[in-house]
């Protein structure tokens, strides 16, 4: 059965696998592409994340090529060891059916999807966040000196993939005082951090740099700043609404706040009903969001996506809710799982859902010049070739006739609307709009 759920699970991770890079992965496939010194020396200092994924992505890459799937097949791969490392979490704390129906509830998950389909890093913390999570439990039960290795191991590759899933080293020692483990048990415990101090240690310059140009952004750019993730209710309401939901919305709100209360309202009852289930889970689920909380007070952290590490708690406790159901086991999981299936679909057959096209962008715009409003968010045209193209206002000649402008979040990097202004005052008027999936552009032409 669990081989029969991995396949529809890879099956659907394949659909729309090659549509456009956008914006951030463009930037996995710039760094990829880079020397591996330069990753550590130029880029990584200014960047906000760890450099394991940017390392593994670019040995992939010398390997397998830079194509949208090459690129891609990292969180795909992943995204799939994790639908099975959750079978063996649930098989592990109760018994195969509540990890066939967690695995399945994975395998099947609109947000899971989309994210084993980026070539970005959370796919994979995901990933080694789920086997610290298997390997804790098992020294739990065995105390085996092989588990608690693979423990630290991959409690550190999480911490070297994104910084995020760190918020889960207080569920590991919650449940190890709850559990009152006996003295051998604890030393092998802690002796089981030392790869993740370690990694720590060998870090810290780089990442003390990166904390410090992280508290600069407010200051720097305060609109970039507030969309980024601090502590608000919306932010707070979308993690369950995208855990159930996927990427997925509606244009009519009262429908989709309707449908999100139900929908809730349903998941919460199956929740209710997996109250005795192992308490590393429900910690699992809610520590991390609530340090989260927390921290986006002050650090915008609080973005669903980036707890996508606590999702595989969600599904298991779906899973033991489920198994302890009364009656009506069977047509709960069907609703679930029809759920999932309905808007994993709805993302995967409905372009306006997926990413920013910036493949089709490059297509449409030619040979003409092209500018931007700043000297940032080029990455994804300079990966379909076009950076031949980008230019300056202070660059156009009488020769060009015509110009695109990009609209691309100009609000934040160029508040004052300066590239705009200064292209119309050059005597170029615009001439049409063109909105690719999210990336608009402009384009002008000159009147004389």
């Amino acid at each position: 059965m669990i081989n029969l759920v991995l396949g529809i699970g890879a099956a659907l991770r394949l659909i729309s696998l090659n549509q456009s890079l956008w914006l951030d992965e463009a930037t996995s496939a710039m760094v990829a592409k880079m020397p591996l010194i330069d990753i550590f020396t130029k880029f990584l200092p200014g960047d906000f994340h760890p450099p394991f994924y940017y390392v593994l992505l670019h040995f992939w890459t010398v390997l397998f090529g830079t194509s949208e799937i090459a690129l891609r097949a990292p969180s795909l791969i992943a995204g799939i060891l994790t639908i099975y490392i959750v079978y063996l979490i649930g098989k592990e704390l109760k018994d195969e059916k509540v990890g066939i129906i967690a695995a399945a509830l994975m395998a099947t998950s609109g947000l899971h999807i989309y994210y084993s389909q980026e070539a970005r890093m959370y796919s994979l913390a995901t990933l080694f966040v789920a086997l610290s999570v298997l390997f804790f439990t098992k020294t739990l039960h065995t105390s085996r000196v092989g588990d608690f290795i693979n423990f630290g191991l991959f409690l550190s590759l999480a911490f070297l993939t994104d910084y995020l899933p760190t918020l889960i080293i207080p569920v590991f020692w919650i449940t190890a005082a709850v559990n009152k483990k006996n003295l051998i048990w604890m030393k092998k415990f802690l002796m089981s951090h030392i790869i993740l101090l370690v990694s720590i240690l060998l870090w810290a310059p780089t990442l003390l740099k990166q904390i410090s140009l992280g508290l600069s952004v407010q200051t720097l750019s305060p609109a970039w700043y507030q969309i980024l993730g601090l502590t608000t209710l919306k932010n707070l309401a979308l993690i369950p609404t995208k855990f159930i939901l996927g990427r997925i919305s509606f244009d009519d709100k009262f429908f989709y706040g309707t449908l999100v209360v139900i929908l809730c309202t349903l998941t919460g009852y199956i929740l209710f009903k997996a109250l005795k289930a192992p308490k590393i889970i429900w910690v699992w689920l809610i520590l991390p969001v609530l340090v989260g909380i927390v921290i986006g007070f002050k650090i915008p952290v609080l973005y669903y996506f980036r707890f996508l590490f606590v999702l595989p708690a969600f599904y298991i406790l779906i899973a033991f809710g489920i198994s302890n159901l009364s009656k009506h086991k069977n047509r709960a999981l069907y609703i679930i799982l029809g759920i999932n299936l309905i808007t994993s679909f709805y993302y995967l057959l409905t372009p306006r859902f997926q990413r920013e096209d910036w493949r089709a962008a490059a297509k449409a715009l030619g040979d003409e010049k092209i500018i931007f409003p700043s000297d940032s968010q080029k990455e994804a045209l300079i990966y379909y070739k076009k950076d031949g193209q980008i230019i300056n206002t202070t660059e156009l000649t009488i020769n060009d006739r015509e110009v695109w402008l990009s609209r691309y979040v100009w609000e934040l990097f160029d508040p004052g609307d300066t590239a705009r202004l200064k292209i119309e005052s050059l005597g170029y008027n615009k001439t049409s709009t063109h909105n690719f999936n999210g990336v608009v552009f402009f384009k002008y032409a000159r009147s004389n």
